[in-house]
């Protein structure tokens, strides 16, 4: 499901894996006057064929930062109650902490999910790989794993008989465990000691913020600092009850032509590329923004953080980016004789 986190793009494509691709693409939706990216119906009704055997999500979803709506959670149900039961889905949640009242699809699909969290994004502590990953107790992954042919089964008794006699009862999630270290490594794998004593140190914090003050705290900061990127380049602000405020995704080609008038926009996207325009703005004016579309968003989308800096710096950067491009407005003007 697109646009997503770089890596859940480029992983499918190795060829170890042999799979093939189906793209669900979220497209933008105006609630109530404020922008949301969403799954239309008929993107999700591709799930519908159980020739799909996993789906990848990021909800709230990364760059957008948009979780899903709840219509589509319950499309996500019946799909596996009524046509795809085996579906494995895969989300990613670590963003779901900053959406006031968010809603994992592991809460209404357990069976069938996959969830994924890190502590780095709430806690600040990018970079130190605080992950975890979530189960039922009976899940299809194990289901699919019994049933798999006796030469599969055999297969796999070899390749996990250092760890355990009776693998037919090695859980998958156990799997993953040794299989991040080839197996053989199993002993090291897994969290270091530092790591998990910082885990369990977030967690002890969060259980005893009963009043959950950090958490609303974290929101309203994220959600400040959007209104004053946005307001200082006049966009739509997002629809609060699926955003996460995180992130900020634009295509700032659509907003030069809101804002500059179309012909020059169309100008513009003829003499140049994304990546040159984002090159220059990081030289000429200090300011490094990332590709939308290397999440698989639209060619002239940008990704802005909005967990980095401080607070202030937010409106900077919107004066930066109308700076570079009114530049080149009056310079195209001036090339046409509009302006001496």
């Amino acid at each position: 499901m697109i646009p997503t986190f770089t890596p859940y793009l480029e992983i499918p494509q190795l060829s170890r894996y042999r799979f093939d691709v189906v793209q669900i693409r979220s497209t933008p939706e105006l609630i109530d006057d404020r922008l949301t990216y969403q799954f239309s119906s008929r993107e999700i009704e591709k799930l519908r064929d159980s020739s799909i055997k996993a789906v990848f999500m990021v909800n709230p979803s990364n760059p957008s930062s948009s979780a899903l709506k709840e219509e589509t959670i319950s499309k996500l149900v019946d799909i596996v109650e009524n046509d795809n039961p085996e579906l494995m889905i895969l989300t990613d949640d670590v963003y779901g902490t900053f959406v006031p009242k968010f809603q994992s699809v592991f809460s209404v699909l357990p069976f069938n999910t996959a969830c994924i969290y890190s502590f780095s994004k709430y806690f600040g502590a990018t970079g130190w790989r605080l992950g975890t990953i979530a189960l039922a107790d009976e899940n299809v992954f194990d289901a699919k794993l019994r049933n798999l042919p006796q030469a599969f089964i055999r297969e796999l008794e070899i390749r996990y008989e250092v760890i355990t006699k009776e693998t037919t009862n090695f859980k998958f999630i156990d799997r993953l465990v040794a299989d991040s270290r080839e197996v053989a490594l199993n002993h090291a794998a897994g969290l270091s000691t530092p790591q998990q004593v910082q885990m369990a140190l977030f967690s002890l914090f969060s259980l005893l913020d009963e009043e959950e003050s950090y958490k609303k705290k974290a929101q309203s900061i994220c959600r400040y600092r959007q209104k004053l990127l946005y307001e200082e380049l006049d966009l739509v602000m997002p629809f609060d009850h699926y955003d996460s405020a995180y992130y900020c995704e634009f295509d700032l080609l659509e907003w030069m032509k809101t804002h500059f008038g179309e012909q020059f926009g169309l100008d513009f996207q003829r003499e140049t590329s994304i990546t040159n325009f984002l090159v220059r703005l990081a030289l000429e004016h200090g300011l490094v923004l990332l590709k939308g579309s290397g999440f698989g968003g639209s060619e002239w989308s940008v990704r802005i953080s909005l967990a980095n800096l401080e607070t202030n710096d937010y409106k900077e950067i919107g004066r930066r980016i109308k700076k570079m491009v009114s530049d080149e407005f009056l310079k195209w003007q001036f090339e046409r004789g509009q302006v001496k």
